[in-house]
């Protein structure tokens, strides 16, 4: 191995580290990492703001460990999840080996049933679900059930996604609209597009307030807009941009302050009727 673990004083600091370690393992995420980095470091930034390290995160979707190996880098003591496609990957395992990160694979999410020893429960100051909202296609009342579980009494969940409302989206839609082409994601993207999970639902700001305050009274929500530090928008865009309800991304900070009573999720009629007759 080339680069070793090291704390880092800084986002840039840890970047740096962190893009040496792509370019070592060669794993084929280098350019997918070149792309999202100023996002990262966006997020980064305002983590250690809201919560200094040490602290311990769980990263939800730690897909190729970028993020998840930033966290690390800067010194918090992190566990990533995601689905066996990426925790399983050689180079990911080793990347996870090699900055001290606890990287678990799991299928259960939808019901959810992961992380499920109890070391595990109300043991994370910070639940990081960057970029993940918007993919979420079930029923997601078990997997945020377990999430508010996971959280620490006064954590936080750090949470971003594209903005309903962003400029781009509501064209798009307007132009789909024009053609009676329909709603939502276009045939084409469902089928040409290589992803584990499209944007099946993207959500405004009003929408994540109640989506939380829906779930449990014991969650308060902080949301704001923002642009991309390097967005290379139309003139168009960027008119509307200068108003906040239209900027292309969400961040949520969603507080604990207690735990008491969680929305229990919904069950099919056959459901009931086989439960009761037990």
């Amino acid at each position: 191995m080339g680069t070793v673990f090291r704390k880092c004083a800084t986002v840039r600091e840890a970047s740096e580290v962190l893009a040496d370690i792509v370019r070592e393992q060669d794993g084929g995420d280098a350019n997918y990492f070149k792309s999202q980095l100023s996002r990262y470091r966006f997020s980064l930034d305002r983590i250690a703001a809201l919560h200094s390290p040490p602290g311990r995160v769980l990263d939800i979707g730690s897909h190729y460990l970028h993020q998840t190996a930033l966290l690390s880098l800067m010194g918090y003591d992190v566990v990533g999840i995601d689905v066996p496609l990426f925790t399983e990957a050689p180079f990911v395992r080793e990347r996870a080996q090699r900055l001290r990160i606890t990287n678990i694979g799991t299928e259960g999410h939808q019901a959810g049933a992961f992380l499920e020893t109890k070391d595990y429960d109300a043991s994370f100051d910070i639940i990081v679900c960057t970029e993940i909202l918007e993919h979420i296609a079930f029923n997601p009342v078990a997997f945020w059930r377990r999430v508010w579980r996971l959280l620490a009494p006064s954590g936080f969940i750090y949470l971003t996604t594209p903005n309903s409302f962003r400029v781009r989206a509501l064209l798009k839609a307007l132009l789909r609209l024009g053609r009676l082409e329909g709603l939502g994601l276009s045939v084409d993207e469902v089928l040409n597009v290589i992803t584990y999970g499209h944007h099946w639902k993207e959500y405004s700001s009003r929408e994540i307030k109640k989506y939380f305050a829906t779930l449990s009274p014991d969650f308060t929500v902080e949301t704001r807009t923002y642009e991309d530090a390097d967005s290379n928008h139309s003139f168009v865009s960027k008119a509307f941009e200068v108003l906040p309800p239209f900027r292309s991304n969400i961040e949520a900070v969603v507080r604990l302050r207690g735990k008491t009573i969680f929305l229990s999720p919904p069950v099919l009629p056959m459901m009931v009727k086989n439960a009761s007759a037990t």
